[in-house]
């Protein structure tokens, strides 16, 4: 399969994607602007969304992340003097593309993050940032997203003049082989959940959106992504015992709040458990890694497991991982252009 070839591949893509020039050249040539605009659709969208409060954070002004659809609707509303970064791994997103278009003709700072030069929205000539990955052929994309993560936040760092942590190819690799034996235990000799929910809070939201889209168009099967005060208010009544709650926790009252509604649903006949990326385990984890020293990268490390865990749920149902439930769908929703 193509995308067991492009999950083991994560660990040098990105550590190639942050050791790349372009985006620290880029950030050192931005003059003023009042705000940032994040433009994106997809997993686009949930990698922008992971960086969006890190860097606003550290810049000390609004960071907005919008699909290019609203983009559009709404670009008329938009003033000042923001700076635009556009992302589309694969370049053909017809939304983004036409956000691009319209960027280049208001004056506005803009720079394109994408994998192919050569697609549409890379001919368009504007600045751009090259995630080193080449073509990631298949619909659901793995080191397509982990590699736009590194390179935003290698974006985001240059424009906030803050040094990012080591992130080592090999810890990645570790992580990648350390999610089978997770998932495995997870899965294994159990009934598959027919519906899986997952929480984030902060940078890891955009991990839980992802998390939800993986297994949603990998295996097929219901998924939902919320912070974790949204689920516990109402929406865990939509669970049940053939459901997945899965709680992403990076610090310490994150976790405590998991574990409790661990032990609360379990009386209820629900399963919680926890990717914990705190040092203290819980006996409700399902993957721990205790990324304190790589955080904000520690986004990367987290979204790892669920992609083996969408792709042995494909499997455990007898599907292709690489074709998706529905091989085709982009093309007939007209989403992406196909002229190459």
């Amino acid at each position: 399969m193509s995308i067991e070839t492009f999950m083991a591949e994560q660990g040098d893509v990105i550590a190639r994607t942050l050791e790349r020039a372009d985006a620290p050249t880029f950030s050192q040539a931005v003059s003023a602007y009042d705000r940032i605009l994040f433009v994106g659709s997809g997993s686009s969208l949930n990698a922008l969304t992971i960086v969006r409060p890190w860097l606003q954070s550290l810049i000390g002004r609004p960071v907005e992340v919008i699909n290019p659809a609203g983009f559009l609707r709404d670009i008329e509303t938009i003033l000042g003097n923001p700076l635009m970064v556009i992302l589309s791994q694969s370049g053909t997103s017809s939304t983004s593309i036409e956000a691009a278009r319209m960027v280049s003709g208001k004056g506005w700072q803009v720079v394109v993050i994408t994998a192919d030069p050569e697609s549409p929205i890379g001919a368009l000539g504007l600045p751009m940032i090259l995630l080193p990955i080449g073509e990631e052929q298949i619909g659901p994309k793995t080191k397509g997203f982990t590699a736009s993560i590194a390179a935003c936040f290698r974006l985001a760092a240059g424009l906030a003049k803050h040094d990012l942590p080591a992130l080592s190819a090999q810890s990645i690799n570790t992580t990648t082989e350390a999610s089978r034996k997770a998932v495995e235990s997870l899965i294994g000799g159990q009934a598959l959940p027919s519906y899986i929910v997952i929480t984030g809070s902060g940078r890891h939201f955009g991990v839980a959106l992802e998390a939800s889209l993986k297994i949603a168009e990998i295996a097929g099967i219901a998924t939902a992504g919320f912070e974790p005060e949204e689920l516990l208010h109402g929406r865990l009544h939509g669970t049940d015992a053939n459901s997945l709650v899965m709680m992403i926790v990076a610090d310490e009252q994150e976790r405590d709040l998991a574990s409790h509604t661990a032990v609360v649903m379990a009386e209820r006949g629900v399963r919680v458990v926890l990717l914990n990326l705190t040092e203290a385990a819980t006996p409700f984890d399902w993957f721990q890694i205790d990324a304190g020293a790589i955080r904000p990268l520690d986004t990367i490390l987290a979204s790892i497991p669920f992609q083996r865990l969408a792709v042995d749920l494909a499997l455990s149902r007898e599907m292709i991982p690489d074709a998706m439930t529905y091989p085709g769908l982009s093309k007939a929703l007209a989403i992406k252009t196909f002229t190459r």
